[in-house]
């Protein structure tokens, strides 16, 4: 095989691979944002857990990095 069929395969292989991820990638939807009230429902639930870890360690416990 010569050089230039080389390339020339190269090429087409590029262009092959190239075609299907951006086909890939055009296919896939974004997902929907989350409505204000799931925001606010997933805060609540993380400082929530955030004050029962406080609780569970203690005030005066030093917190670790």
């Amino acid at each position: 095989m010569t050089t230039w069929h080389g390339s020339l395969l190269l090429a087409a292989g590029l262009a092959v691979i190239g075609g299907a991820m951006v086909t890939g990638c055009a296919e896939q939807k974004a997902a929907p944002a989350p409505s204000q009230r799931q925001v606010q429902s997933d805060s609540d639930q993380v400082f929530d857990t955030m004050k029962q870890e406080e609780r569970d360690r203690g005030a005066g416990a030093p917190m670790e990095k």
